[in-house]
């Protein structure tokens, strides 16, 4: 499950839990930043600029995902993030589904933000200007499109009735 920062990944991922799916929150230490000229790992730092941007990437390892989806097994899981190298594992999934919400509640959300990624006004307008084609970027890519909108759980409701998984 894919969509921009804000739109609620790691909140629908909880539901998911909740309801009893393998979920993993690619926030949650399965991915993490990385130096793209030496592939050497590094830490987002508390000051960041467009510079440290454009020479870091948040990365989730291919590695990763195999090892998750051998611990899933048959059941069905889902890998829940944003990341900058999709297309190393778009085709490690069977299903991708992007979640979208609308821009006003894009910035609501992230208002709400006190840390992290998304918590400056700069980041902000980064996280808006990708918000602006992300949506068709990923149907393009065949993504799944599910409005984030509502209630988490009718979020959940709507994306399991979308994947004819049982709610």
């Amino acid at each position: 499950m894919t969509g921009g920062s804000g739109v609620g990944k790691s909140t629908v991922c909880g539901e998911l839990r909740r309801r009893g799916y393998d979920a993993f929150d690619a926030d949650q230490g399965l991915a993490r930043w990385f130096a793209n000229g030496s592939g050497v790992e590094v830490v987002l730092p508390a000051d960041r600029d467009d510079d440290w941007f454009l020479h870091n990437t948040y990365r989730l390892p291919p590695d990763t995902v195999r090892r998750l989806g051998g611990k899933v097994g048959d059941r069905v899981g889902f890998v829940c993030g944003t990341v900058g190298n999709d297309n190393e594992i778009w085709e490690l999934f069977t299903h991708v589904v992007s979640l979208s919400v609308d821009a006003q509640t894009l910035r609501q959300r992230l208002a709400a933000r006190t840390n992290g990624f998304g918590s400056t006004e700069a980041e902000v307008q980064r996280i808006l200007a990708w918000h602006a084609t992300a949506e068709l970027n990923n149907a393009r890519y065949g993504a799944l499109i599910v409005d984030a909108t509502p209630p988490p759980s009718k979020v959940v409701d709507n994306l399991l009735t979308a994947l004819d998984l049982p709610t």
